[in-house]
C-alpha cells in the first residue's frame, strides 16, 4: 500500500503543547507520511513554516480562519503575500465562512475575499472552512471561480451528496474525515460512496476530531468499505488526488 496524505492536520495546535511533531514516527508505522498543516491565527504562521522546514513530508497552509478575522490587516496581508513563496508552502488555509463564531459575516466574507484573491495570485488552492454558511460560501466561489482558477478543498465536509456534488462541478475535492466513523453519520457515507473517486481526499482534523493521527487509516478503511473497493486502492486514489492538488 503506497502511504497515505492527511490533508488537514493541525500539529501546531495549542493542544499538543508543541508536541505535534512527536506524532509523526507513529503516523509514518501506520503508512501515513503526508501531512498539510494549515493555518488558524496570524501569529501561529511562522510557526507552520517552521515544521515545514524541520520535517520531511510537512507542508503548510497559512491562512486566516474566519473566527479570527479580527486579526486581519495591511501586516497580515503582507506576510501571507510572502509566505506563499515558501518552498514548503502548498495551499492557503483554513479559511472560508462561520456562522456559529467570529466577527460578523461581512467582516468575515471581506477577509476571505482578500485571502482568495491571493490564492489566486499565487497560484495556490485553498482549504475553505464552513459552518452554518454553505450558501454563502458557495456563492463566492461561483463568483470568484475558485475551483477552476487554484482548486482546493471543502474541509470536514458533513453536508447532502448534492452539495458534495455541486462542489465537485465547481472544481474542488472533497475532505472526508473522522465524522465518516461515527454511528450516526448519513448523510458523508453517502456522498463518499457515490462521489467520483478524483473528488476524495483524506483527513482528520487533529486534534480537534481524531486524537491520534492513525486515524486516518481507520477513515481510509470506511472509504474502501463504502465503495467496495481495497485499502490499497484507496491509498492510491486519495494519495494521487492530493499530489495533484498540491503538486507534491
Amino acid at each position: 500500500m503506497i502511504p497515505l496524505v492527511d490533508t488537514h492536520i493541525h500539529l501546531d495546535a495549542p493542544e499538543l503543547q508543541g508536541t505535534g511533531i512527536n506524532l509523526l514516527a507513529e503516523a509514518r508505522r501506520r503508512r501515513i507520511d503526508t501531512f498539510v498543516v494549515p493555518g488558524v491565527q496570524f501569529s501561529g504562521w511562522q510557526r507552520l513554516v517552521d515544521l515545514a522546514e524541520q520535517a520531511t513530508g510537512v507542508y503548510a497552509a497559512p491562512g486566516l480562519h474566519p473566527a479570527y478575522a479580527g486579526q486581519w490587516s495591511v501586516q497580515a496581508a503582507q506576510q501571507l503575500r510572502v509566505l506563499v513563496n515558501h518552498p514548503g508552502v502548498v495551499a492557503i488555509g483554513e479559511i472560508g465562512l462561520d456562522g456559529a463564531v467570529g466577527p460578523p459575516m461581512s467582516e468575515q466574507e471581506q477577509l476571505l475575499r482578500e485571502q482568495l484573491q491571493i490564492a489566486i495570485s499565487a497560484g495556490l488552492p485553498v482549504l475553505l472552512h464552513a459552518r452554518r454558511a454553505t450558501g454563502p460560501l458557495l456563492d463566492i466561489l461561483r463568483e470568484l471561480e475558485i475551483g477552476n482558477k487554484v482548486g482546493g478543498i471543502w474541509h470536514g465536509f458533513s453536508g447532502s451528496l448534492q452539495v458534495a456534488q455541486q462542489l465537485v462541478q465547481l472544481g474542488f475535492k472533497i475532505g472526508v474525515g473522522p465524522i465518516l466513523l461515527r454511528g450516526n453519520a448519513r448523510k458523508l457515507p453517502q456522498a463518499v460512496s457515490a462521489l467520483p473517486a478524483s473528488a476524495l481526499v483524506l483527513e482528520t482534523d487533529l486534534p480537534d476530531m481524531a486524537e491520534t493521527p492513525g486515524t486516518l487509516l481507520d477513515v481510509a478503511c470506511k472509504v474502501a468499505e463504502l465503495r467496495g473497493i481495497s485499502l490499497a486502492t484507496v491509498a492510491q486514489i486519495t494519495t494521487e488526488n492530493a499530489g495533484r492538488l498540491f503538486k507534491f
